[in-house]
């Protein structure tokens, strides 16, 4: 499995949300995708994920237009975590995450793999609209794994910003055994030492450019995302001996 962007460039009337981007993702990796807030990473991830069609480029899937894929094969294929869950009837949890299998076709048994997978099982028949932030996170990624078919592609659009620290390492894990499985993992995240714990590789943008690109140690840097930030970044090494970027 390959993903390959050539020259992608996403424009909304005068603006411009991602310029002329390129690369290339092979299957059994998870990329971070990181960069100051409006630099264009939910519109690259929608991009990536076929939901939104670039105004010139090509996002292509083992050389397919991904644009051009009919529905069932891009939900065979794709599988996508929205950034803020919405649901407007009174659905249970449960509920929400059978919606991953509506292109697909019903299944018990991975709707409930995908609700152990992230916790959610003894909590599934809870109803969304009393969910924490927290649960409806989880329940999207749930939702996600239930559609995903290994080997594919999972996009997910800051999917640990109401985690706290067991469902982060939790979804952390999660990510990385769809990795193993043979998928293309990308997930926009803010957490640095998140994306420094599970990703291989790292994309950063900066108004709308791919500033940075690269296997994330050598990307996720003082220097680097200190200039793309425009903050002052160091080291700082914990009492387990982890290190972490902070602020001086």
């Amino acid at each position: 499995m390959r993903l390959k962007l050539s020259d992608v460039t996403v424009r909304y009337g005068a603006h411009t949300a991602i310029r002329s981007v390129d690369a290339g993702i092979d299957g059994g990796k998870i990329v971070a995708v990181l960069g100051p807030n409006a630099s264009g990473k939910t519109t690259l991830l929608r991009t990536i994920a076929g939901l939104q069609v670039p105004s010139s480029g090509i996002v292509e899937l083992d050389g397919a237009n991904v644009t051009k894929m009919k529905p069932h094969d891009l939900a065979s294929k794709i599988a996508w975590v929205a950034r803020v869950g919405e649901v407007s009837s009174s659905f249970t949890i449960r509920k929400v995450v059978e919606l991953g299998r509506y292109a697909l076709g019903p299944s018990r048994q991975r709707v409930e793999d995908a609700l152990a997978k992230v916790g959610l099982l003894s909590r599934c028949d809870s109803l969304w609209f009393e969910a924490s932030a927290g649960m409806r996170q989880r329940a999207g990624i749930a939702r996600a794994l239930a559609q995903r078919t290994p080997g594919g592609v999972l996009v997910l659009d800051e999917p640990t910003s109401a985690l706290d620290l067991r469902h982060l390492r939790m979804v952390g894990d999660v990510l990385r055994q769809c990795a193993s499985e043979g998928d293309i993992v990308i997930a926009a995240v803010h957490n640095i030492a998140f994306a420094l714990d599970v990703a291989d590789e790292a994309l950063v943008l900066r108004d709308g450019q791919l500033t940075l690109a690269g296997n994330s140690t050598a990307v996720l840097t003082p220097s680097s995302l200190g200039d793309v930030f425009g903050v002052d970044l160091a080291w700082a090494t914990d009492d387990a001996g982890n290190r972490h970027l902070v602020q001086p």
